[in-house]
């Protein structure tokens, strides 16, 4: 069975956009998911890599964060400030989704994040549907995150229409690897994998991450709720760990594939 894998830049963060795409061709990806840190700081390489990039290479792009303030009501000037120019970037390099992730908020309660968390969410599918882009939704795993599991993540986006759903391993991993018995499995555009270290779960940072198999996330009982909920793909391999961006980006992209495949044997 062949199974659609993406690279998502975070794993070659210091490699330059266009040269992620041509190591995902060499390594047997189907296509990127683009960085937002890169690409916004840099508009050559913006249209370096619209110039080489070909229809469905690059999936999507992080993402806004939908910020709200201390009394849980959205930040709309500063959303809107955020959505503009990621969403032309997403124009630019032909990506069909914007990522979307709640804020870390420490002391924010839950119930009061949810309201403003959903106001955001609503003004960022409008704000993107006139470019054509859709909005893909990712809860976090962080202790200071007040949408922090799949649960809360279903409440928040309950009865929205237009808004997909991110699942990331390691943000599962780090909210208690609960099943996914609620979580609208049919709504998700893509999921991460990754692996994390034998630490305290809500201590997890990005950049503790790990290739998949070399940490303690159950990725395979993952695996196999998302298959029992019907989902296929796509997948992606996103890594945030510092330590990984000075090895050769080729080899870690083909040890990264290897890695997913070595899941689904």
């Amino acid at each position: 069975m062949t199974r659609t894998i993406y690279l998502n830049g975070a794993t070659l963060m210091t490699t330059p956009t266009p040269r992620v795409i041509e190591i995902a061709r060499e390594t047997g990806y189907s296509g990127i998911e683009a960085r937002a840190e890169r690409l916004l700081k840099d508009a050559a390489e913006v249209r370096r890599t619209g110039d080489m990039v070909r229809p469905g290479e690059v999936l999507t792009l992080n993402g806004v964060a939908l910020t709200v303030r201390a009394d849980g009501r959205m930040d709309r000037r500063l959303i809107d400030d955020d959505l503009k120019p990621r969403l032309q970037i997403c124009q630019d390099v032909g990506s069909p989704f914007l990522l979307a992730i709640p804020p870390r908020a420490p002391g924010l309660e839950t119930r009061r994040a949810i309201p403003g968390t959903r106001d955001a969410l609503e003004l960022a599918r409008d704000r993107a549907d006139r470019f054509g882009i859709r909005v893909a939704f990712e809860f976090l795993g962080f202790g200071d995150c007040p949408i922090n599991t799949p649960e809360i993540a279903t409440e928040t986006v309950d009865g929205i229409d237009g808004i997909d759903l991110v699942l990331d391993s390691c943000h599962w991993h780090a909210s208690g690897s609960h099943p996914l018995t609620s979580y609208p499995v049919d709504r998700l555009a893509l999921v991460h994998l990754n692996d994390a270290p034998d630490k305290p779960p809500r201590q997890i940072e990005d950049a503790d991450r790990l290739l998949p198999g070399e940490g303690v996330i159950k990725l395979k009982t993952l695996i196999a709720a998302l298959n029992a909920g019907k989902y296929a793909g796509p997948w992606s391999l996103e890594t945030f760990n510092p330590r990984y961006w000075s090895k050769d980006p080729e080899d870690l992209a083909r040890r990264g594939h290897a890695a997913i495949d070595a899941l689904f044997s």
